[in-house]
């Protein structure tokens, strides 16, 4: 009798909830994982499609030419020397052939790995907020300030 009181009442309803909850939050997390995946994939290797991987290759130039002179303004505000500053821009930016390819490579690598870390329990939040960095970055590449469609947050603006 107190089993079917214990399923009829309250407590079947939270734990069903909370069932619920768990099941939302995992499909969630393989869903988002899956989709920066693909984005990474494509942006490392033109075999997951070929067209996408050529596409991102040609917006990879527009992206570099926008965020190259903020990487030059945290340099300067760093204090940074220029050999190292050059080492630094051949490491994340580009490789002097002013294609960015090193760019789109490194923000592929980082969203495969923080898919990947979106998979395992112990470090989705460590994924999760790596990610968001990376997406908070896309309202400056798609609408840079010069281009005046829509308002940068402070934080991105660079100050001449």
């Amino acid at each position: 009798r107190s089993i079917a009181r214990l399923l009829s009442g309250r407590a079947f309803s939270y734990v069903s909830a909370a069932m619920l909850g768990s099941f939302v939050r995992k499909f969630l997390q393989i869903v988002l994982a899956l989709m920066f995946l693909m984005s990474g994939l494509n942006k490392v290797t033109d075999m997951v499609h070929a067209d996408t991987h050529k596409f991102l290759a040609s917006e990879a130039k527009h992206w570099g030419k926008i965020w190259k002179p903020l990487f030059d303004q945290v340099w300067k505000t760093a204090s940074v020397d220029s050999a190292t500053a050059d080492m630094l821009d051949l490491l994340l930016l580009d490789d002097g052939s002013s294609s960015y390819q090193i760019l789109m490579k490194n923000i592929g690598y980082s969203e495969i790995i923080c898919a990947l870390f979106l998979l395992l329990n112990t470090s989705a939040s460590f994924g999760a907020l790596f990610l968001a960095a990376i997406m908070a970055g896309a309202p400056y590449t798609h609408n840079p300030p010069h281009a005046q469609k829509a308002p940068t947050p402070r934080l991105l603006r660079v100050r001449r």
